[in-house]
């Protein structure tokens, strides 16, 4: 029979009652509930419950977070594990409806995922026309990961840090022969990024902009950014990285940007985070220390086995 435990990422969390909601959303369709906790400042918070907590008093990155809940989680028998942020709100059914669909699935599903749109941002559109769908990677939010698969491909690469720890973990789950379905009934709104929209007039002008020039980039002048410069940096790395990492099964992670390769890259990610930077001088060293650490970084390539 299989088990289905839940996991939560922490970092600094500032709203406590979104983080009730949080824990609530799901802990009531668990049996087990595990929190790594990377924040880095004493958490001052009495958990409920059925929830294992752990921390290093230190961020370790993401990565480091997730491989430990899968841990925990296999250490505890569990065979599945849920996956969600700080600020991640379950809907109330989710377990049962990801038990069903891994029941009714082979050995070869990886991990069931619901679709994912941030509201905030009008140019995302659902996908109505098919119930569910095998899709090449997905946001670890929400997802229900299989510990089996976790363990054959070797967890999550720690050296990532934070961006670009989906695409790879998704990539080598891909080309191992796991599969990944997404249930498009179930929606999650998630909210990427610190953005402000702009007026409505102004959003309409730049979404229909980027329908007749068949360009999702486009839309993305609708909002404004609050570019961080770390979050700069460990992408302008960790896209060189993986790439040199996973060569052998072709280009990993450009689809974020609406791209195909480093060229787009550049024109759909570094160029816009200059220009829409704060600080244009901290995104510049942060280019630069990224691209350079990116290419420096020794990587054995990996193979499927």
């Amino acid at each position: 029979m299989e088990k289905v435990a839940a996991g939560i990422v922490l970092y600094n969390p500032n709203d406590r009652e979104r983080l009730d909601d949080c824990i609530d959303s799901i802990l009531n369709q668990v049996d087990k509930l595990y929190i790594y906790d990377n924040s880095t400042e004493k958490l001052d918070y009495s958990f409920p419950d059925r929830v294992s907590y752990k921390t290093k008093g230190t961020n370790v990155g993401i990565a480091f977070a997730l491989n430990e809940l899968m841990s925990m989680a296999d250490q505890d028998g569990y065979n599945w594990i849920i996956t969600m942020d700080q600020d991640s709100i379950m809907p109330q059914g989710i377990v049962q409806q990801y038990l069903k669909t891994i029941e009714e699935e082979d050995r070869k599903l990886a991990i069931v995922c619901p679709q994912v749109i941030d509201k905030r941002r009008k140019y995302m559109n659902l996908n109505h026309t098919e119930e569910k769908e095998y899709v090449e990677e997905c946001i670890t939010s929400a997802s229900c990961t299989s510990i089996m698969a976790w363990k054959a491909i070797g967890g999550f690469d720690e050296w990532l840090f934070i961006d670009l720890v989906d695409n790879e973990f998704c990539k080598r789950l891909i080309v191992s022969g796991y599969k990944i379905l997404r249930l498009n009934f179930l929606v999650l709104d998630q909210e990427f990024g610190n953005i402000e929209p702009k007026s409505e007039k102004i959003q309409n002008f730049w979404i229909n902009l980027s329908k007749v020039l068949n360009n999702k980039n486009i839309a993305k002048f609708s909002y404004k950014k609050i570019v961080d410069p770390m979050r700069v940096y460990y992408t302008s790395r960790n896209i060189i990285y993986v790439n040199k990492k996973l060569k052998l099964y072709g280009k990993t992670a450009y689809s974020n940007y609406n791209c195909n390769g480093y060229f787009g890259f550049i024109v759909y990610f570094l160029l816009p985070s200059l220009l829409r930077a704060q600080s244009k001088l901290k995104v510049v060293q942060a280019i630069f220390k990224g691209t350079i650490d990116g290419l420096n970084k020794n990587v054995k390539e990996w193979r499927s086995n």
